[in-house]
């Protein structure tokens, strides 16, 4: 009679296979949520305030771990100040008021913003520990995210602090974008002069597809080989990029013109604003860049304000359009 009874070793690498698998399902898991937390979907240019894109951050924090209350601090741009923007549940808005002040003056707070991670602290004020996250881009500090524990509430995973710095990554990213469109839809002189200062690339693109007038950022990221005034966006793109480039150039003009002129026939309706990405062709090599455009009016004529944010994905050949 044969035994159904496998030898210890065998046991042993059975069990090492099934935690792999398990580990690899759990892994394959953690990147599609990752990919999911990765886009804020909220259309930037029609917010007068940035009230729902901090809706959408503590949302998203939520699906990761669950806080008793949430709120978003950000950064005056008059006086460099945090104060609070949003807080998901009024009643803890003033414990995490004091709370926070406790935490810039023991200097918890200005550590926070250095670490550029999750920082989690015992706050006497709501009696419960407390998260803070950094809302930073790669050029400025945007705000911070603070979460108030539940009670008994076990440790982030590291996982879990990695998603979550995603979110509040990606917050920033948003916010600063908000703050652009903000400044660059009232348009007007001084605005030129000061686009200079700010840490993303501007663009004023013609009909024809001419770089108008491109700030200091913008040149930079370009590399170009020259001013970039003058010179046609397109040809700063990789060859497989610029026939779908130009056609975005055509559609988001056309929004900006009277429907008479509006002579495009294989384009669908324009769209007011547009993002996309796309890759920059330049001295130091390829660019991935998100490209904002939306049609202005400028002494009677219309161009395209378009915004440049680089990103640090990897390019795979595919590019999402988005009408904002």
């Amino acid at each position: 009679m044969e035994s159904n009874i496998a030898p210890a070793g065998v046991e042993s690498l059975e069990g090492q296979v099934a935690r792999l698998e398990d580990q690899a399902r759990f892994t394959l898991d953690a990147l599609e949520l990752a990919a999911s937390l990765g886009d804020f979907q909220t259309s930037i240019s029609s917010l007068h305030e940035p009230t729902l894109l901090l809706q959408e951050v503590v949302t998203r924090v939520a699906t990761i771990t669950p806080f008793t209350a949430s709120a978003v601090y950000l950064v005056d741009e008059g006086t460099s100040d945090f104060y609070l923007a949003y807080s998901d549940r009024q009643e803890w808005s003033e414990k995490i008021e004091s709370a926070t002040t406790s935490f810039i003056d023991s200097g918890m707070f200005s550590f926070a913003l250095k670490e550029g991670r999750p920082v989690v602290v015992h706050a006497v004020e709501v009696q419960r520990r407390v998260l803070l996250h950094v809302l930073e881009t790669s050029s400025r500090v945007r705000g911070m995210f603070v979460g108030v524990f539940s009670e008994g509430a076990s440790n982030l995973t590291a996982v879990e602090m990695a998603l979550l710095s995603i979110v509040c990554k990606n917050c920033a990213s948003a916010v600063e974008a908000f703050e652009l469109y903000k400044c660059f839809k009232c348009g007007g002189e001084d605005i030129v002069a000061f686009s200079d200062s700010l840490p993303a690339g501007v663009l004023d693109i013609g009909k024809n597809g001419r770089i108008l007038f491109a700030n200091k950022f913008a040149g930079k990221l370009l590399g170009s080989f020259a001013a970039p005034e003058k010179r046609s966006f397109i040809e700063y793109l990789v060859p497989e990029e610029q026939e779908r480039i130009a056609s975005l150039l055509i559609s988001c003009y056309a929004f900006g013109v009277p429907a008479q002129e509006y002579q495009t026939e294989s384009l669908a309706k324009p769209q007011s604003s547009m993002r996309t990405q796309t890759v920059l062709n330049t001295l130091e090599g390829r660019k991935i860049v998100t490209l904002h455009l939306t049609p202005l009016e400028r002494s009677g004529n219309i161009v395209l304000r378009g915004v440049l944010a680089p990103t640090d994905e990897m390019h795979n050949g595919t590019a999402v359009v988005e009408g904002i």
